[in-house]
């Protein structure tokens, strides 16, 4: 006989999950806050600690289901794929037809994510500085360099996901922001799209070609989630400060990637500035309004996130 409490209980971690789905694909928003706000947070992390892959090459089905207690995870990750999907989906939609207003919001979000690591680190230091701006400047140079290359490789795409996936389990840090921070964001997103539409409209040659890159990022989060994932979680709670600095430095390079006026204001314009006879802004005037309002809105999400989850700060 079904308990309905139980049911119950099952129905509110998949909405838990569908959330954190949603909110792991944008970039700042962490879905490990969601877990931790609403108290799921360390039966997750136990979930994971738990799980035993010789257990599962045994054929030791039962308890291993039982060890990580498998009606939780399964409900939960039912969730976060539902959540995943459907934002997913809006998102490649808002940066194909409305790339100036998605870059903003996001460029708001991560500035204001930038800002507030930046407030979290008290008393700096000269080495303090000296770790922010190596990692900043690490993080432009793969932002840069990766834009350069038509398309990430399956490794890359593994290397990754073991970062990401290792960096989302922690409330404040956004996996999403990780996929941005290495500038293959719209590649994962269209990855996670197309692995749906391909079984409706099947081609041999692209389902090889988007399933290659499915088990890669599978792998990769697979081993993030049970390898690197302590690693991570041991940094935070002996080397919060350098890990910290590492992370800003790493979030503010991403911010040149989401400048949403690059095509017509970028850094060459400034030399027109000296230029009387030229006009060094080639922006129409709505792309700015539209770039100002978006940003501000970026902005005034986190500061209302941050307002709702005070009482859950993680550093």
């Amino acid at each position: 006989m079904n308990n309905p409490k139980s049911k119950k209980n099952k129905i509110s971690i998949y909405l838990i999950g569908i959330t954190m789905g949603s909110v792991d694909v944008i970039p700042g928003i962490s879905g490990g806050t969601i877990a931790f706000i609403t108290g799921i947070y360390h039966d997750l992390i136990k979930s994971i600690d738990r799980f035993s892959f010789k257990k599962l090459l045994k054929g030791q089905f039962r308890i291993l289901w039982e060890d990580v207690n498998g009606s939780f995870l399964l409900s939960l990750f039912l969730g976060i794929i539902t959540g995943v999907f459907f934002l997913s989906g809006i998102l490649i939609y808002l940066f194909r037809y409305h790339p100036i207003s998605i870059s903003a919001f996001l460029f708001g979000i991560i500035f204001a994510v930038f800002l507030k690591f930046i407030g979290l680190i008290k008393n700096k230091k000269v080495g303090d500085y000296i770790y922010l701006l190596v990692s900043l400047t690490v993080s432009i140079s793969i932002t840069q360099l990766n834009s350069f290359s038509v398309e990430p490789s399956l490794i890359y795409l593994f290397f990754c996901s073991v970062i990401a996936v290792s960096a989302m389990i922690l409330p404040g840090v956004s996996g999403a922001m990780i996929f941005l921070i290495f500038g293959i964001y719209n590649e994962i997103l269209l990855v996670i799209q197309n692995s749906v539409r391909i079984l409706f409209n099947f081609n041999m040659e692209d389902f090889i070609i988007i399933y290659s890159k499915v088990i890669s990022i599978s792998l990769g989060i697979i081993l993030g989630l049970k390898v690197f994932s302590r690693f991570v979680i041991w940094l935070f709670n002996y080397e919060k400060r350098k890990t910290l600095l590492i992370l800003t430095g790493l979030v503010g390079g991403s911010l040149p990637k989401l400048w949403p006026l690059k095509d017509c204001l970028n850094l060459d314009t400034i030399n027109y500035l000296f230029k009387s006879n030229r006009d060094f802004i080639t922006c129409k005037t709505n792309e700015i309004a539209e770039s100002v309002f978006f940003i501000l809105a970026g902005l005034l999400l986190i500061l209302v996130l941050n307002r709702f989850k005070k009482a859950v700060e993680y550093f």
